[in-house]
């Protein structure tokens, strides 16, 4: 670190072996990060903390006083220290999820350990090769002691997951938040549908500016001017509010405590829905049934995947913050050197 705001080199002639075995190696000296850096330890360990608290490569050169690709393998480093590092033998309980990267359709796989909170994979591309590479690289047994997985709708990582995992369709459990999600879709998608035909009959209005009212789940936290507005609508003979009172149903099934129960209001739920003249409605109630089995182990796990959006958060400040990544390696360093709870310092 540097002397009265001077920087301060280390200068030493490090001592040679020549090995028969393994050819002629310099002496790590004691003070240096590793055999490849060019810093103390306790330089970058100070660069480790400077970074975690500045956030971005650009903000800890001007702190540091170094360039930028220097502060770049310094964490690269680190990242790979981490990794060399943990234990994964108390895995049990997983979470499998994307997240976009750069522009177009660019993805990265982030898989979280659900206990811990901790980002313990990333992985490029959204695709099953990616995900063969995660199982690839953890041990059989840390494999076999999985006890349940939790993921979107995505066929590709359900396959993976049923190639790796012994009764992996007892542990796949579909998240609650993405069945939500297409349930909020299905939903907007029947409004959407409604303007436009009440719009040609000049009604427009009616359902101009509603669109989070009815994706909202809890009606009692809208402001007094809205929760009037959407009880008026409710009661209309409105396609959207017979979707949106099909969505409202469907929170029940979360709190069923038998899976054998569940499924007999799913039953109930889906014909209902496939009777409601609602094709959006329909729909999702079709692409549900074809997932119900693994809907239906969050009633025995009670598992989601909120965990990893948590932390699709974090991820989404590192890259705002950043203003992007050069490229998608430089990104995965980040999402583990900030999210994956590694020891990153030398020593």
């Amino acid at each position: 670190m540097d002397t009265c705001q001077y920087k301060t080199w280390v200068t030493a002639a490090l001592p040679r072996t020549d090995c028969p075995d393994c050819g002629v190696k310099t002496v790590v000296p004691p003070w240096a990060a590793d055999h490849r850096a060019r810093f103390t330890w306790k330089f970058e360990t100070h660069a480790i903390s400077v970074l975690k608290n500045a956030h971005t490569i650009t903000n800890a050169c001007r702190i540091l006083s170094l360039t930028w690709d220097q502060v770049d393998n310094i964490k690269a480093r680190a990242v790979q220290r981490g990794l060399s590092r943990r234990d994964l033998s108390g895995l049990r309980r997983i979470g499998i999820d994307v997240k976009a990267v750069l522009k177009g359709q660019n993805y990265v796989i982030v898989v979280t350990d659900l206990d811990t909170s901790k980002v313990i994979w990333v992985g490029q591309d959204r695709t099953k090769a990616s995900l063969h590479r995660f199982f690839t690289s953890l041990p059989a047994e840390v494999i076999a002691n999985i006890e349940c997985i939790a993921m979107d709708m995505y066929e590709g990582f359900r396959t993976v997951c049923q190639e790796w995992i012994p009764d992996a369709d007892k542990k796949i459990v579909i998240d609650r938040f993405h069945v939500q999600k297409h349930m909020n879709e299905a939903v907007d998608t029947v409004r959407k549908q409604e303007h436009k035909a009440l719009s040609r009959q000049g009604d427009g209005d009616l359902l101009k500016g509603t669109k989070y009212l009815w994706l909202s789940r809890s009606p009692e936290n809208l402001s007094e001017d809205h929760r009037e507005i959407f009880e008026t609508l409710r009661k209309c003979e409105l396609k959207t509010a017979r979707a949106y009172a099909m969505k409202q149903s469907f929170d029940w099934f979360w709190y069923y405590r038998y899976p054998a129960c569940a499924k007999r209001f799913f039953e109930n739920w889906y014909n209902w829905a496939i009777h409601s003249q609602l094709e959006a409605m329909a729909k999702q109630a079709k692409r549900m049934k074809r997932h119900l089995p693994w809907i239906l182990n969050f009633i025995v796990y009670g598992v989601t995947n909120a965990v990893a959006e948590g932390i699709n958060s974090k991820i989404q400040g590192i890259k705002k913050a950043a203003y992007g990544f050069r490229n998608v390696q430089r990104f995965i360093n980040a999402i583990y050197f900030h999210c994956g709870g590694l020891e990153l310092n030398p020593r």
